[in-house]
């Protein structure tokens, strides 16, 4: 909900900036990256408190709360400024993403799965490894809910009326800049 009004926001300047008739970012590619950026959190949190004691309160509520459906518009914001954005064509809604309990799921077990390796972790070292490891994990499931994020994709521009306006070639932060740029 709150990356879907985030991005209908941004949607909102895009058509008007650039005389559209409609688009639609993809909510999938964004949401790809938040789950991503929110399972490194956990993750760090877990080797940050990897010496308290399970029933500390704080560790307790990391592994209760793994990974969550919330967000504000500042998290939209950071998103799209870290990763940029895709129009919806080029990452289309999958089952999963407009279904995201089974999912969610998966990643809450996974993620509680590594906090258990993490916390026996013998050294920094160690846990860093074990951390990204883990992500690696965790991005394959992700591209097998999700699909893969494009590095680069073609997008054909057309203004209200239909017609042909451009047709380039972009990375998702080379759409942002030009796109949506000054609007973060």
């Amino acid at each position: 909900c709150w990356l879907f009004t985030g991005l209908n926001v941004l949607r909102a300047k895009m058509i008007a900036r650039h005389d559209m008739s409609r688009f639609e970012f993809s909510q999938n590619f964004c949401s790809f990256y938040d789950l991503l950026e929110k399972s490194n959190l956990f993750l760090q949190a877990i080797i940050d408190t990897r010496a308290l004691p399970l029933d500390n309160r704080e560790v307790d509520w990391l592994l209760r709360n793994p990974i969550g459906d919330g967000g504000q518009f500042t998290g939209v914001s950071n998103l799209v400024m870290k990763y940029g954005v895709v129009p919806k064509e080029v990452m289309p809604e999958t089952y999963q993403s407009e279904h995201t309990l089974y999912m969610r799921n998966i990643l809450k077990l996974k993620l509680r799965e590594g906090a258990l390796l993490l916390r026996g972790a013998k050294s920094d070292a160690v846990a860093a490894k074990l951390k990204g490891d883990m992500l690696i994990e965790i991005y394959r499931i992700l591209v097998e809910c999700l699909g893969e994020p494009p590095t680069e994709f073609e997008w054909s521009m057309y203004d209200k009326q239909g017609n042909l306006v451009s047709t380039k070639t972009y990375t998702p932060k080379s759409f942002y800049e030009e796109y949506l740029g000054e609007d973060l």
